[in-house]
């Protein structure tokens, strides 16, 4: 019996513990100027973790796949509401932004070779 309380027990706090650790994910950017935007979201009164290799790497990865050999990233970042209740905000959205680097020229030119 004891087990089983224990169990229930150790399943309602892990329900409710959460990693803190976000994740980036595709926002959008540009092939031509080589621009790329990651993004996460996170509640409000959460202080999100965030893997910055994670975001170089996912950026890494566009640009490749765009024609660039590297990736920086572009200083600061975005932060909006992203939704609002009783006039507060209840979940942001942070934005960075990557410039692709090393491509030769336009998008149109790297296809070409």
């Amino acid at each position: 019996m004891k087990a089983v309380i224990a169990l229930v027990l150790m399943s309602t706090l892990s329900a409710c513990a959460t990693t803190g650790h976000e994740k980036w994910s595709s926002a959008g950017g540009n092939r031509e100027s080589g621009l790329v935007r990651l993004s996460y979201e996170y509640p409000e009164f959460h202080q999100p973790t965030v893997s910055d290799a994670q975001a170089q790497a996912l950026a890494l990865n566009r640009c490749n796949t765009w024609g660039f050999k590297t990736v920086e990233p572009i200083a600061g970042q975005i932060r909006e509401c992203a939704n609002t209740e009783d006039g507060n905000c209840n979940l942001w959205t942070v934005t960075r932004e990557f410039q692709c680097k090393d491509g030769g020229g336009s998008y149109a030119n790297r296809l070409s070779r």
